[in-house]
């Protein structure tokens, strides 16, 4: 089955360290971009069987619930969606409430991803959070009482002014709230973010590399402690409660995204819509709402699904790689693989290879093997 993608492109407010594409100040566009959405899904022509539905961002949660629920009833015409079709919008703290969380659950949404980054207001500041550790808490708390029960937290580290004991008070709200799933990433400083130049004048400072190696080594250990299984590089769910949507792009499995800087995969070819929201809205009925396509290589598959199958715990499949490829994994990297385990950066596994723990620390270095620069 194919997972579906429509993106929210809205935002209060531009965050420091965020290069996706998100605009503020355009509450007048919230419907008109919602019809193109509607256009362009009504427009499509492929696999109709969906089992997962995400309404990413931007901030999806500014949008009123009668708009969502829109675009939810054109996909449900469109495609044929499971019954227990797993659908996640995207939601911060300072625009989602009680009652939108209630009528979320009336429309058949049954997963929130809520974006909370830190606890700590300060470190909020730096980021230009719009909301307060205190709101993130109370939200979070509430929500099983609205309907919906399956709830992912999103948290940041190694952030400006952050140090280990406010990152370790970060965590260990975890198990204090009821939540199910948590991505918890290292930040990464975009160029061509506010964050970028703030670092690069010297304004903000970054915690030290040891610090944040600090930080990751406790994450690592009391998610593990509290009952979450990691089981993706950035990635930590309850028993059941693994993201189904977000698992196929590891799992190189195919995936239609609508709406504008959408991105698509259907097992051959890869695709971006246009990025602008008037450009988008224009030519969202036409061949013209893609921006960039290409087909992938059986090379640059393999590659795509090495790297991204490593990214989860359970690592590479050789059988599903010979069912994907019609070839042996060791005849394409057999020997970057035993180099690999060598170094004890790999381990075997029943049907493949994962990432050791010590691989798990250098992840980026591992991947990189499975790239051909020819490529």
């Amino acid at each position: 089955m194919i997972g579906v993608y429509v993106h929210i492109p809205f935002c209060i407010s531009k965050c420091a360290y965020c290069d996706f594409p998100s605009y503020s100040g355009c509450e007048s566009l919230y419907e008109e971009y919602i019809q193109a959405v509607c256009r362009e899904i009504e427009t499509y022509q492929g696999e109709r069987h969906a089992d997962t539905i995400y309404f990413g961002g931007g901030t999806p949660s500014l949008l009123p619930v009668a708009l969502l629920e829109k675009v939810l009833v054109c996909l449900r015409h469109q495609f044929i969606v499971s019954e227990d079709a797993e659908i996640t919008v995207e939601a911060n703290p300072d625009s989602l409430t009680f009652d939108m969380c209630r009528q979320l659950a009336t429309i058949g949404v049954n997963r929130l991803s809520v974006g909370v980054q830190s606890f700590q207001d300060d470190v909020l500041r730096y980021l230009g959070r719009p909301h307060t550790g205190k709101m993130a808490y109370q939200l979070l708390e509430g929500i099983p009482k609205t309907g919906i029960t399956n709830i992912s937290l999103d948290l940041m580290y190694g952030l400006p002014e952050q140090t280990v004991e406010m990152f370790q008070q970060d965590i260990e709200m975890i198990p204090t709230i009821p939540v199910t799933h948590a991505s918890i990433y290292s930040l990464i400083v975009e160029e061509h973010t506010l964050l970028y130049r703030q670092v690069q004048q010297g304004s903000i400072l970054l915690p030290m590399e040891e610090t944040v190696e600090q930080m990751k080594t406790i994450l690592f250990s009391k998610m593990a402690e509290w009952g979450f299984y990691h089981y993706e590089i950035s990635s930590y769910a309850k028993e059941n409660y693994e993201s189904i949507h977000n698992s196929k792009y590891w799992k190189y499995l195919p995936y239609i995204g609508f709406g504008a800087a959408a991105h698509s995969f259907d097992g051959r070819r890869r695709w971006e819509n246009v990025r602008s929201i008037a450009q988008y809205i224009r030519y969202s009925n036409q061949d013209k709402c893609i921006f960039h396509q290409f087909e992938v290589s059986p090379q640059q598959g393999m590659e795509d699904f090495c790297y991204l199958a490593l990214r989860m715990r359970r690592g590479i499949s050789y059988q599903a790689f010979y069912k994907q490829f019609q070839t042996n994994i060791e005849d394409e990297f057999g020997k970057e693989i035993e180099r690999l385990c060598t170094q004890g950066l790999l381990e075997k596994t029943q049907d493949g290879v994962c990432l050791s723990d010590l691989g798990l620390a250098y992840g980026n270095y591992v991947f990189s093997q499975f790239i051909r620069v020819s490529s």
